[in-house]
């Protein structure tokens, strides 16, 4: 009997008589899913009998190591890197503006790398891809390019497509829109390591619901990540509201912290969460929002660069306080490194 079929047997039998797998069972199943063995009737049944059971933190840590088998990794020559992702789906209420924010980071001297795909439903919102797209980006680039990008002193940043790093997952993608409900990896694909620092590698994740925080940072510590900021983001993604405090979590050296965060204390002062439009949230407008943000015009794209970047270079140590990080971070940006970063990816 196949790994999946074995699997379904424990796991959807039930409320009372379902039995957990162990990490091994759960990473075998998803790569016999993976790699195209499994009937897509039964991979269907597993994801949606996990997620109704409820995936234990081995289970998780089990799918999550089958899609790092499934994306090649590179090691970087940079001693730290923070690899993020906003959620996959997109943004219909704000401009995702956070598509600049590696470029803002590498030039503050923390090399990141984000990544999703260019469209993905059911909300099918405005991704960093299509804005990277087309402000002349490759967004389909391999990792070993992105990694070549991150080493790079004028670069230091890089986006990876989903489709590019972990095609076999991608493939997935007409499944899942067919199964309706997510699956877990829709949460875990965006925790995947494509490329690795010499030193410490970082985690930015965003989650919505209040049982997320301790489960993504149990991963992170298992996965290998040496911290990971878990933020209460606007639409699920990595920066909180510009308006008002936050309470989101921090892991660090495999212990969970609370981690309230708020705007005043990195001088940002706004009465909107975000990066707000009257009429629907493009591609363009967003481009549009982001440059004007690298050409130092102030507002909430701005200070959406200032308090993502301020936090993650606060999060990892570069900076002692929030608000030396915010300086620090604004200074780049009025003198022109940040857009100098960005414009060098092109």
């Amino acid at each position: 009997m196949t790994a999946v079929a074995e699997a379904i047997k424990k796991v959807a039998t039930g409320p009372h008589l379902s039995k957990d797998l162990s990490q091994e069972e759960a990473y075998a199943a998803t790569m016999e899913i993976l790699s195209g063995e499994a009937d897509p009737v039964r991979a269907a049944i597993f994801f949606i009998a996990m997620r109704m059971k409820r995936e234990t933190n081995e289970e998780n840590l089990g799918i999550l190591q089958a899609l790092q088998a499934m994306t090649e990794q590179q090691q970087a020559e940079v001693d730290d890197l923070l690899i993020f992702a906003d959620p996959f789906n997109g943004f219909n209420r704000h401009c995702p503006v956070t598509a600049f924010l590696p470029a803002v980071l590498a030039a503050s001297g923390l090399p990141a790398v984000s990544q999703g795909v260019f469209e993905m439903g059911p909300k099918f919102g405005v991704t960093h891809a299509q804005v990277l797209k087309l402000a002349g980006y490759n967004n389909v680039m391999q990792v070993p390019e992105a990694t070549k990008a991150v080493n790079h002193a004028d670069i230091g940043w890089a986006y990876l497509d989903q489709s590019a790093a972990s095609p076999l997952v991608y493939a997935l993608q007409a499944l899942r829109t067919q199964m309706i409900k997510r699956p877990s990896i829709a949460t875990l694909e965006k925790m995947v390591m494509p490329v690795k620092a010499k030193s410490r590698t970082h985690l930015a994740i965003g989650f919505v619901h209040k049982e997320y925080p301790a489960i993504l940072g149990w991963l992170a510590a298992a996965f290998g990540y040496d911290s990971a900021l878990i933020a209460r983001g606007l639409e699920g993604g990595i920066v909180p509201t510009l308006r008002e405090a936050s309470n989101n979590h921090r892991m660090i050296d495999g212990e969970m912290q609370a981690c309230r965060l708020d705007p005043v204390d990195f001088a940002i002062e706004q009465d909107t969460r975000g990066v707000k439009v009257d009429d629907e949230v493009t591609a363009e407008r967003t481009l549009e929002e982001g440059m004007q943000a690298l050409n130092g015009q102030q507002g909430p794209a701005y200070d959406s660069l200032v308090y993502g970047a301020a936090i993650a270079l606060w999060h990892t140590g570069l900076q002692s306080s929030q608000r030396q990080a915010a300086d620090h971070v604004r200074a780049v940006i009025n003198n022109g490194k940040a857009k100098a970063h960005f414009e060098a990816a092109i």
